[in-house]
């Protein structure tokens, strides 16, 4: 399969990711992907065997998808340059036990608002404010508004709450900075890869309350690993593992 995507020049999935300077996430490109691999029948994702993004996209990028035959490895390019390769998996909905992942619970004292924390801005920033913190991660209150550019009427593709997690990875990250000696303002942090992610469900309600909580697994700066896991309407809903990359 050789499908070339073509990138919207402008509309909500730039909508605040981020002011001046308009990437696409991450998850919008696996979205692409997955409505271009989706085998008949099967148009749910459920999972993300494995991804690295590679390359950062723009508006009006024309990219190129290659898989071969049936299978649902494939890569992304823009022309002779790679911007993302992976593994999907379609069908066959997991139940995800809720044991397993404990919520960050101390309370947060003395956060900054998260417009001092992050880059992004609504309705691309799903991140609200802080539920939690623990040693090594925390717990966010996320939501897909209606303006989302996730938002798909009344529903978002179930992979968005991927992007919660890793916003809450960044907001953590900000936050422990900001505890530092020299503070620190917002850095762009990036999606770099995901593993082992695990959906329960095709599309999630806009609106609904999330609950995404992280907890660092592996740091080497500027990268770092986090377990993740998305809880929605009191159920976890995904679960997997996100590399992320903090601009400096």
């Amino acid at each position: 399969m050789n499908v070339r995507i073509v990138v919207p020049t402008a509309g909500p999935l730039f909508d605040g990711h981020f002011p001046g300077l308009p990437i696409l996430p991450g998850v919008a490109e696996l979205i692409m992907v997955a409505g271009a691999l989706a085998p008949s029948g099967s148009s749910s994702l459920t999972g993300v065997r494995h991804v690295r993004f590679r390359g950062l996209v723009r508006p009006g990028d024309e990219l190129d998808l290659v898989a071969p035959g049936e299978s649902t490895r494939f890569e992304l390019r823009r022309g002779a340059e790679p911007i993302a390769r992976g593994e999907l998996h379609f069908g066959g909905q997991a139940t995800l036990a809720d044991g397993g992942m404990t919520v960050a619970a101390r309370p947060v004292h003395d956060a900054p608002p998260m417009d001092a924390l992050i880059p992004h801005r609504p309705p691309m920033r799903l991140v609200e404010r802080f539920l939690g913190e623990a040693e090594d991660g925390a717990t966010c209150l996320a939501r897909i508004a209606e303006s989302c550019g996730f938002a798909q009427g009344a529903a978002a593709p179930a992979i968005a709450m991927l992007e919660a997690a890793a916003q809450t990875a960044a907001a953590w990250e900000a936050l422990r900075r900001s505890r530092g000696a020299s503070g620190g303002g917002p850095s762009i942090g990036y999606l770099v890869s995901a593993r082992d992610v695990v959906l329960d469900r095709a599309t999630v309600p806009v609106e609904a309350d999330l609950h995404a909580t992280v907890r660092l697994d592996a740091h080497a700066p500027p990268l770092s690993h986090y377990v993740v896991s998305v809880a929605v309407l009191g159920k976890i809903a995904l679960r997997g593992t996100i590399g992320t990359y903090l601009e400096t």
